[in-house]
């Protein structure tokens, strides 16, 4: 993933869009990064893996609220630290 200050982003924004053709590119302010910009493509290609895994996780949770001797996912996660 590239890098550029927000002062970098702004007077080199033409060769920010090339390079986001190709690769993530992240924007810092003070050191810290602050927006990433990606192809539109794979924007859209990334917001529908994330639905399709919460789709996942629905049908999982279903499945484990309907089954007996199956662990509730909210006790899962938190026995894993995710919560």
């Amino acid at each position: 993933m590239s890098q550029y200050s927000a002062s970098e982003a702004r007077a080199k924004f033409n060769e920010l869009l090339e390079v986001a053709k190709s690769e993530a590119v992240e924007i810092q302010k003070h050191g810290k990064p602050v927006a990433v910009m990606v192809d539109a493509v794979k924007y859209q290609q990334l917001l529908e893996y994330v639905e399709d895994l919460e789709d996942s996780v629905a049908v999982l949770q279903q499945k484990l609220d309907a089954e007996p001797g199956w662990q509730n996912w909210d006790e899962v996660k938190k026995d894993l630290g995710w919560e």
